[in-house]
């Protein structure tokens, strides 16, 4: 089956799209990421629709990013879904862990498609998916944090086996983020053909969140 991957550029949607590529069952053939209709970031994470148009050429994938508000996301992801529909798009991958309502969402939307919603990860134990990201290789950075959450101090650390001991020790975090506690970029890992090269720069606190501009 020829699929895209619903893509945010962090660790989860990662690592259900290794997961789909090492089972050889399917094709993940395009990256669908939903841009900001008024700046030049992702619309999940907030990062920058250039690193994201790196990090899909260090994984040879084509990349769709769609220009979306807020109030039109569900209508322009349709239409995107349609238009890879027409091109032999047959179903879509999905990082989501455990959110029932965000899946009701998406199979709901998929369904409306005409396409099948396929979804790796879900209700695996967010221990064993941290400790399968780290074993495998992949390098993540994070980017954005949730100030209720995690102070700010979170910021621009490597998902690592420290971090996420430390997180471990938070009473209330899960240490995946499901619940938005952080998000993260994804910039090497066993399915990239090389490293997605990146700079630090400015960190920035809006919305109650802490962002780490990277360029």
């Amino acid at each position: 089956m020829q699929l895209f991957s619903s893509w945010s550029g962090g660790k989860d949607c990662m690592l259900a799209l290794y997961r789909v590529q090492k089972s050889g069952q399917h094709e993940v053939s395009c990256l669908v990421n939903m841009c900001d209709a008024d700046t030049d970031t992702s619309r999940s994470h907030g990062i920058r629709e250039d690193l994201i148009v790196r990090q899909a050429e260090a994984l040879g994938i084509s990349l769709l990013q769609p220009k979306t508000t807020r109030a039109g996301y569900e209508q322009n992801f349709k239409s995107t879904i349609l238009k890879l529909k027409e091109q032999g798009i047959s179903g879509g991958v999905f990082g989501d862990i455990y959110l029932e309502e965000h899946r009701r969402w998406i199979e709901r939307v998929c369904d409306d498609c005409g396409i099948e919603a396929l979804f790796p990860l879900w209700e695996n134990p967010v221990s064993e998916l941290a400790s399968e990201i780290i074993a495998e290789g992949f390098k993540a950075i994070t980017v954005a944090v949730n100030a209720d959450k995690l102070s700010g101090d979170f910021l621009g650390r490597v998902f690592d086996s420290t971090f996420v001991e430390e997180l471990s020790r938070i009473e209330g975090i899960d240490i995946c983020a499901e619940l938005g506690e952080f998000h993260t970029f994804v910039y090497d890992g066993p399915n990239f053909h090389h490293p997605v090269p990146f700079l630090k720069k400015a960190a920035s606190f809006r919305d109650n969140h802490w962002f780490l501009e990277i360029n």
